[in-house]
């Protein structure tokens, strides 16, 4: 550890703003030194993604005690089963490595014999059996492991080894070190280099930091270089992975911040060494753009593979990097707001706050004083504030009434993608209305079953099937005196993406359907004025296509006026089990409201063609839960439009019902009505050119 790092360590620990920081590493020491679990020859860890409760997708739990006992915490079922066991001896060696470096960090601050004889200890115990584990592993999509059945968890875990062994290398003995070395880190780092992944990809990322980290503490420049530079080292990672405004490619800030952990910890290694990486543009710039998409209540939205729970409390560990290395406001804003300081009180609506409790804060944690809620670089701020990012291919716009929609235009995001183009996630405050799902773990049936699909989302699905790789574009975004509006797109004019010479996409996650986007376009307008969402798609195919326009809504449908009839129609070209209770519109107007976790969703549609209207009830995140899903299918043999108003009342009374009117003033220009009450707009929008024109009238 670099000395000026490791007096900002101490000097924090006696500090009484990080006595939680400390309370916690403690606490954290003291649970992990009570694991009596004996490091063994020949081993072999199980995919960390089966150890969940394959009903409700909570992840089991088990006790040091009883090994082959898996229980659910959500349900209360017990299991056995042999897999189960593979996966509770990663988690076992995962959570060992993890107590190794905890312990040294604690020790590097108190130094105590027991800490230092604790994970010594354990480093010389796996260097004694490292070599006997057998390489193996069948995970989809990833290399072997060792140890663990995948390269990445194998990288995970001898990072935190690395770690630790870095805070007390100096307290051992020269056998000691050329134990450690010779029987663990160079085997491992080889082991490593064998199977490094030849894309772009986060776990490339992780694999090659570990790498370039074990290269320095090992003084092997041949190790160093391999985790570095060529094709698909760490560099060209940075360079063809993360976009110009700082996205991962990927596409969410979960995997934005699981490429950067990797990188980070390469980073404390390097610090003050010629290898010292804090200044390089990409790694700022990968702190800056979470800021973009933070959701009204600091959550961080589920785009693409993420999973729930995400907040920026998560994330306040890497923000005390952040402010501790660059001293940037903004990033200050954050921490005020993940740890509920008065400065950022009011700025932020139901934010689920965090304690002051990392390693991080211990490491790099400043003063977080000063600085008004409503600062220009303020949080607060930027939840309020319409932003376009049109190079990863979002564009979030809000008012203040508490709208915030995000349009999903991205570039294809590889493996992770959820081949939703032109997607909404839509949210007021901090009620979810109709959002991205994200999706759980991925050794659950609905993640590869329902999830990882394009119909799960709030976009058009062709013939019910999946989009096919392509990247979305921005057209237009104007801010007027009355509102926001922005034009999106996405074609098959042809097979190409950013990415594509960039990653490997195999053969089995190829779901979608070339021959039926062949050619296809479509384009999305949306319209947010004060108390409502106008939602225009059109969609052009060059022959008779069947267009799914789907709505996925949080909340129960209550509208009594409208007359359904159970369907067994086919809903999308995905098992039917994810869409239960089936039913088909048979009479009444398309007009809905619907009960949502509080207040009410109107929504109105109206399609240029006839349209069949499906309702259903699908799966939410977690899997437990349902959303109403509402999906109107036209058969298209040029051109369709759909237009649908979105109205949300804070109060029950407020659910009556508005009225919208379209006419169609030519085959490419619209007039679009939304009456509520006394309060009435009118667009005309023409639809005819590459660049939409939209005009409201009143």
């Amino acid at each position: 550890m670099d000395i000026k790092r490791l007096e900002r360590l101490r000097g924090n620990a006696v500090n009484t703003e990080f006595q939680s920081a400390m309370a916690l590493l403690r606490r954290d020491a003291e649970e992990a030194a009570k694991i009596t679990f004996a490091i063994r020859s020949h081993e072999q860890g199980e995919w960390m993604h089966y150890y969940y409760c394959d009903e409700d997708g909570a992840r089991l739990t088990f006790e040091w005690l009883k090994p082959h006992l898996h229980r659910c915490p959500t349900c209360g079922k017990e299991r056995q089963h042999a897999r189960l066991d593979g996966g509770w001896t990663s988690l076992a060696h995962s959570q060992i490595g993890r107590a190794v470096y905890h312990i040294a960090l604690l020790y590097a601050i108190e130094p105590n014999a027991e800490r230092l004889q604790f994970v010594k200890s354990y480093l010389m115990a796996y260097a004694d059996h490292y070599e006997t584990y057998a390489i193996h592993g069948n995970i989809p999509y990833n290399g072997p492991g060792k140890l663990f059945a995948q390269t990445l968890d194998e990288a995970h875990w001898i990072t935190d080894l690395a770690l630790g062994f870095d805070m007390i290398k100096e307290h051992l003995t020269r056998e000691e070190i050329t134990q450690i070395r010779r029987g663990l880190l160079e085997p491992c780092a080889r082991f490593l280099i064998a199977h490094k992944e030849e894309q772009i990809h986060n776990h490339s990322v992780l694999i090659t930091s570990a790498i370039a980290a074990l290269g320095l503490l090992l003084n092997d420049k041949e190790i160093l270089d391999a985790g570095l530079e060529g094709e698909y080292g760490l560099r060209d990672q940075l360079v063809r992975g993360i976009f110009e405004d700082g996205q991962w490619y990927e596409g969410n800030v979960q995997y934005h911040f699981y490429a950067f952990q990797s990188l980070l910890h390469y980073a404390l290694i390097a610090e003050g060494t010629e290898r010292d990486v804090w200044q390089m543009n990409a790694l700022k710039a990968m702190f800056d753009f979470p800021l973009h998409v933070v959701l009204p209540n600091g959550v961080m939205p589920t785009l693409n593979d993420a999973g729930l729970g995400h907040h920026i409390g998560t994330y306040a560990p890497y923000y005390e990097i952040a402010y501790g290395i660059y001293g940037e406001a903004r990033y200050r804003s954050l921490l005020q707001a993940a740890y509920g300081m008065d400065e950022a009180g009011l700025s932020m609506q139901s934010v689920n706050l965090s304690k002051r409790d990392s390693v991080y804060a211990l490491m790099f944690g400043g003063d977080l004083a000063g600085q008004p809620a409503e600062a220009p670089d303020s949080l607060g701020e930027e939840v309020r504030r319409t932003r376009s990012l049109p190079v990863s291919g979002l564009t979030k716009i809000v008012n203040q009434n508490g709208w915030h929609v995000i349009v999903k235009h991205s570039r294809f995001g590889g493996e992770h993608d959820h081949m939703d183009r032109l997607g909404l996630s839509i949210m007021h405050g901090d009620i979810p209305l109709l959002v991205d799902p994200g999706t759980t773990a991925y050794g659950i049936p609905v993640h590869y079953g329902w999830f990882k699909h394009t119909y799960s989302h709030n976009t058009v699905s062709i013939d019910g099937a999946d989009q096919p790789p392509r990247d979305g574009r921005l057209i237009q975004m104007h801010e007027e005196p009355w509102g926001v509006w922005l034009e999106t797109a996405v074609d098959w004019l042809s097979e190409d993406y950013v990415m594509k010479d960039r990653i490997i996409l195999p053969a089995e996650l190829h779901p979608w359907d070339v021959d039926a986007y062949q050619r296809v376009k479509i384009r999305r307008l949306n319209v947010l004025v004060e108390n409502h969402l106008l939602d225009i798609v059109q969609v052009t195919v060059p022959a008779t296509r069947e267009v799914h326009f789907n709505n996925h809504i949080s909340g129960e449908l209550v509208s009594d006026e409208a007359v359904w009839s159970p369907t067994d129609d086919k809903l999308s070209r995905l098992d039917q089990q994810w869409l239960k209770d089936k039913k088909r519109l048979v009479q009444g107007a398309p007009a809905f409201a619907y009960e949502m976790r509080k207040g009410n969703l109107e929504q109105h549609l109206w399609c240029s063609l006839h349209a069949d209207l499906y309702c259903a009830l699908t799966p939410d995140n977690p899997p437990s839960g349902q959303r109403t899903s509402l999906i109107a299918v036209a058969s298209v043999e040029q051109s369709v439009i759909y237009v649908q108003t979105l109205h949300f009342g804070a109060k029950q009374q407020e659910a009556r019902q508005g009225k919208l009117e379209v006419t169609m003033l030519s085959s490419n220009t619209l007039q679009v009505l939304w009456n509520k009450e006394s309060d009435q707009h009118t667009y005309v929008v023409k639809l005819g050119s590459e660049k939409a024109e939209l005009n409201k009238l009143s």
